[in-house]
């Protein structure tokens, strides 16, 4: 790609809202997500909420495991039918990159050394590696450690996802999120930890290698897979998108 010319449309996928940021663009875009978001409705909302842009490339962050292009199970907090869903064909033939979600906020928060591990406080636990390849460029390794299993029956996600928060309290709540990232920096032998997700804003506090990531960077993940050397947009705003009714500021 020629950086200097062309757009990236970087779109995140999350269990709340669908988020769309362009290279050199200070508008961000949002859009519900949730448990009804379904392929068909999502193509509805993306055609509406990229009205008036262009761009040449797409990166699209789904939360679930990707193989060769495609979903291999439909995203655990979305609605159903992602795995026959032919994202290429919904952006006018630019060229598109489907990722999972945690695999781009991983790439946009790496700081270019070291082993990093990033877990993802939001409706689940996203999560993913980088480390550097013998050239120093970061290799990304996306991973289901939220589905493994913790304690009494249940697994990390389900302890310490927005649910188990709702459920069982802050305090609760805190107690087993330090011990997840206590115990998945040691199984990973990471050096460091970017914690990230909408939730990581409800700990006041954190441990000396575990550092605060930004929801943002997921952005710049998507950017990256298409043009390394890209950058983020400064003083970010965001317009809220109802693709089924009307459209607001906000």
């Amino acid at each position: 790609m020629n950086s200097s010319k062309s757009k990236v449309l970087s779109v995140d996928i999350g269990g709340t809202n669908v988020k769309l940021l362009r290279t050199g663009d200070s508008e961000r875009r949002k859009f519900p997500s949730g448990p009804n978001l379904t392929p068909k409705r999502f193509a509805a909302g993306i055609k509406v909420a990229t009205e008036g842009w262009s761009y040449d490339a797409v990166t699209v962050g789904l939360p679930a495991p990707i193989a060769n292009g495609r979903p291999l199970i439909d995203p655990v907090n979305l609605g159903r039918g992602w795995t026959d869903f032919d994202f290429g064909a919904l952006f006018s033939g630019a060229p598109c990159i489907l990722a999972n979600d945690a695999e781009l906020q991983a790439l946009g928060s790496w700081p270019g050394e070291g082993k990093m591990l990033y877990l993802g406080l939001g409706t689940g636990l996203g999560n993913a590696m980088v480390l550097p390849d013998n050239s120093g460029l970061p290799v990304v390794v996306p991973m289901e450690l939220g589905h493994l299993p913790y304690r009494d029956g249940k697994t990390f996600e389900q302890c310490v996802g927005i649910a188990a928060l709702k459920e069982n309290g802050r305090k609760k709540w805190e107690e087993d999120v330090f011990e997840t990232i206590q115990k998945l920096k040691a199984a990973m032998v990471a050096d460091f930890v970017v914690l990230g997700g909408g939730n990581v804003k409800r700990l006041k506090e954190l441990p000396s290698d575990v550092h605060r990531g930004d929801n943002l960077n997921a952005f710049l993940g998507g950017f990256r897979l298409h043009d390394p050397a890209a950058v983020m947009p400064v003083n970010i705003h965001t317009k809220v998108i109802d693709p089924w009714g009307k459209k607001e500021g906000k």
